[in-house]
């Protein structure tokens, strides 16, 4: 579990790096990999803090 959080950070990490480089360089593809790679990695955080929380195992009474 740490180890995803880990992964998912350094994601969002590298992609906001080479969002920055492909602005400075004019490369609006590069910014645009980038930041993709960085809400990856941002929706892959979200999923690991989800996992961590779990869910409710028991179901509602159903009233009848």
């Amino acid at each position: 579990m740490a180890n995803d959080q880990i992964l998912a950070s350094f994601r969002i990490v590298s992609g906001a790096a080479r969002q920055f480089w492909g602005r400075m360089a004019g490369d609006h593809l590069m910014a645009a990999s980038g930041r993709l790679e960085q809400v990856a990695g941002e929706a892959a955080l979200a999923c690991v803090r989800a996992r961590r929380h779990g869910l409710a195992r028991e179901l509602p009474p159903t009233g009848a």
